[in-house]
């Protein structure tokens, strides 16, 4: 049987690829902290479902067309959820496309922190440069 927040991480999945951006923030505490690594624009800590909202938006802003996600796996143990997806981006004629893991802490059934880790930071930064 898959863990209840393995479970948790495919609905945001899930959600994300049927477009349905409500019910993406809704899985999410209405304090929830997302990390964003690196040196690109959308680099830094993403405070609430506002400001979750904000560096999607951003980065929809970005590119040519919405991002790609294959999710590979949802994980899930007592206090975290994890997935590992393949994302694909589209921006002024040029494509990324790398192994990217996303790990979240989870509170009351909801995502509360959530961190990203692409397989090439320095690709992803200059993808967004």
């Amino acid at each position: 049987m898959e863990h209840p927040n393995a479970t948790l991480m495919r609905k945001v999945d899930e959600a994300l690829l049927a477009g349905d951006f409500p019910g993406f923030l809704a899985l999410h505490t209405e304090d929830a902290v997302m990390h964003v690594p690196g040196s690109g624009p959308l680099s830094g800590d993403h405070v609430g479902r506002d400001g979750i909202a904000a560096v999607f938006q951003q980065e929809m802003s970005m590119l040519d067309a919405p991002p790609e996600i294959v999710p590979l796996d949802d994980l899930g143990s007592d206090d975290h959820a994890a997935a590992v997806l393949i994302q694909r981006m589209q921006r002024a004629g040029r494509s990324y496309e790398g192994l990217q893991v996303v790990i979240a802490r989870v509170r009351d059934g909801q995502l509360s922190e959530i961190w990203f880790r692409p397989q090439d930071q320095a690709e992803f930064d200059e993808f967004l440069a």
